[in-house]
């Protein structure tokens, strides 16, 4: 298994026209795309063809996947406006260099993940959080762009709710060429997605029609078009690197740096289980993703992530390397180097309608219903930071969602399982009593079970739920046995409660047994002399074990037992 540009072991000549084929179709879908993406990041359109050359090129040299297709996004364009608007004008000079320097710096981060090995710094974003920003995403690109789709001049807005209501009271003096055009545009998308074979390409069709429409008939309604895109490659350039906006620009980086670090790992985890040749390499995906955006920064690369709809156009026509990715970026180049001409009437409110169109699935409602019958509390975390994102902004919104995770991953771990257990009848099984109606409990016996670590996060809870218990069955109780093959790990605090609350049960003359200890919870219990204390008679391997203690007091639980074992 290759890790450096993986490839089948017989590719061949079958193999290259594979590549060939997918790689002529995924420069199709790019070039309308990075356009659009272009618009929408707030420079001119021919940046976001800049955007799909060097960083597919460079990707491709060294990612661990190779039908992942990385370039201009709608996610990252529209996190690239968000961060980039209040330091200067979209489509000014200066904000191309700060887009220039927020794709170099986004690459740094992500190459120093890489090169630390800190793949797993991934964990930060849930899945309910990731939904819930991408879904918000996709409002936000859509309303966006709503004004290039209907020829609505919304002026500068910079939250949901201004930009919403800018459109609606904008309504009555939209232009009718414009969005007729435009409207027409996404419906046939629309239509040809239902009727026409995935492989058909629909946009560029779209995209041919609409330009002649326009050139031929069309030039004196006043639709705005692309205009003048300058032939030939991007000029080397170094970024223009000031620390104060290097220090205005790092939160939008990080965030802009794990947003693309998951989409591409979640891609490439889609498509690797279906080829046995390669697999999925986080940290050197981080590598692979830093320096193509750290190189591209030097060639007029806006920021760029991984492309789940292109990755998809390469795996269906059945790409094998990044290969596909090369040929790609070969019609680009023929296409900036002789075509460029061709795209001067090109209309605005049909680049915005291919941007509505490739975010339409981003919006997650499925995520949404599948939550709301399985994890109630997982979906509140997705719709907080869906709301928080629409109405505090991207980098905000993300920022909330991963705080609000932690949150609610320490209240799980402060206020972890506990269950009172009962016999099942005519077996030697202890279950739940609030799950099975049919366990018994002896009222003179409470057994526990604690399904965590015991530390001093969850140690005083541990407490006062094991002393709620005891209270509630009153004098009749003479002992606890503590089930603990699920508690993982002890820290000192952990020690602490429980010898704590031996000394609560030894005041009202209640033993305590310990049932499951595992290997390393039992080295700290003796170094802490509380298993001594307790003594070999009070540990055992299992619940039925310690009740035929209790039941007939024979036999000598020696220290040499495998209940009380230690290093």
């Amino acid at each position: 298994m290759a890790r450096w540009f993986p490839r089948p072991q017989h590719y061949g000549k079958s193999g290259f026209l594979a590549d060939l084929n997918a790689g002529l179709t995924l420069g199709i879908l790019l070039i309308p795309q990075a356009m659009a993406y272009g618009m929408l990041a707030g420079v001119a359109p021919v940046y976001g063809l800049y955007a799909a050359l060097v960083p597919m090129v460079i990707y491709g040299l060294f990612a661990s996947t190779p039908h992942v297709s990385v370039g201009p996004t709608a996610l990252a364009s529209l996190l690239c406006l968000s961060g980039l608007s209040d330091l200067a004008a979209p489509g000014s000079a200066a904000y191309l260099e700060y887009a220039l320097v927020l794709a170099g710096l986004i690459g740094l981060l992500q190459l120093i993940f890489g090169l630390l090995r800190l793949g797993g710094i991934v964990s930060l974003l849930s899945r309910p959080v990731l939904s819930g920003f991408v879904s918000a995403a996709a409002v936000l690109i859509t309303v966006s762009q709503a004004d290039a789709l209907l020829g609505i001049d919304t002026g500068s807005t910079k939250y949901f709710h201004e930009d919403l209501l800018a459109l609606i009271t904008g309504l009555p003096n939209l232009h009718w060429p414009t969005a007729l055009l435009g409207v027409l545009a996404l419906g046939s998308m629309a239509a040809t997605r239902r009727w026409f074979p995935k492989k058909f390409p629909a946009t560029l069709v779209i995209i041919i029609g609409t330009t002649l429409i326009i050139w031929l008939l069309g030039q004196e309604w006043e639709v705005a078009t692309v205009g003048d895109i300058p032939a030939g490659l991007p000029d080397f350039q170094v970024p223009r690197i000031e620390w104060a906006v290097i220090r205005e620009l790092l939160p939008v980086a990080v965030v802009m740096a794990l947003i693309s670090f998951i989409e591409t790992l979640s891609i490439g985890k889609a498509f690797s289980p279906k080829h046995n040749y390669y697999r999925v390499m986080p940290n050197q995906e981080a590598i692979a993703l830093g320096l193509s955006k750290l190189a591209g920064a030097f060639f007029q690369a806006i920021p760029t992530s991984a492309s789940f709809s292109r990755s998809a156009v390469v795996e269906e026509n059945n790409g094998r390397t990044s290969i596909s990715n090369f040929i790609a970026v070969a019609l680009l180049l023929f296409v900036l180097l002789f075509f460029t001409a061709l795209f001067y009437h090109l209309p605005i409110p049909v680049l915005a309608a291919v941007i509505i169109f490739s975010v339409r699935n981003l919006f997650d409602l499925g995520e949404m219903r599948r939550l709301w019958t399985l994890a109630p509390k997982e979906l509140l975390t997705l719709l907080i930071t869906f709301f928080f994102t629409l109405f505090a902004g991207l980098e905000y919104g993300i920022a909330g969602g991963v705080l609000l995770s932690l949150i609610f991953v320490f209240w799980r771990a402060a206020r972890p399982h506990l269950a009172e257990l009962g016999r099942i009848p005519g077996t030697n099984a202890f279950r739940n009593l609030k799950r099975f109606d049919n366990a018994a409990a002896d009222p003179a016996v409470l057994i526990v079970r604690f399904d965590a670590e015991l530390y001093f996060g969850n140690a005083e809870y541990f407490r006062d739920q094991l002393e709620e218990l005891v209270r509630d069955r009153g004098d009749q109780l003479r002992a606890v046995i503590i089930d603990g093959h699920t508690i993982n790990d002890i820290d000192t605090s952990g020690l602490f409660v429980l010898g704590r609350f031996l000394e609560m049960l030894e005041q009202k003359n209640i033993e305590l047994y310990l049932c499951g200890i595992i290997g390393p919870v039992r080295d700290k219990l003796y170094k802490s002399g509380l298993m001594q204390r307790m003594g070999a008679a009070r540990q055992f391997l299992s619940i039925q074990s310690a009740l035929q203690h209790m039941k007939d007091q024979s036999g000598d639980q020696g220290w040499d037992d495998p209940a009380v074992q230690h290093e």
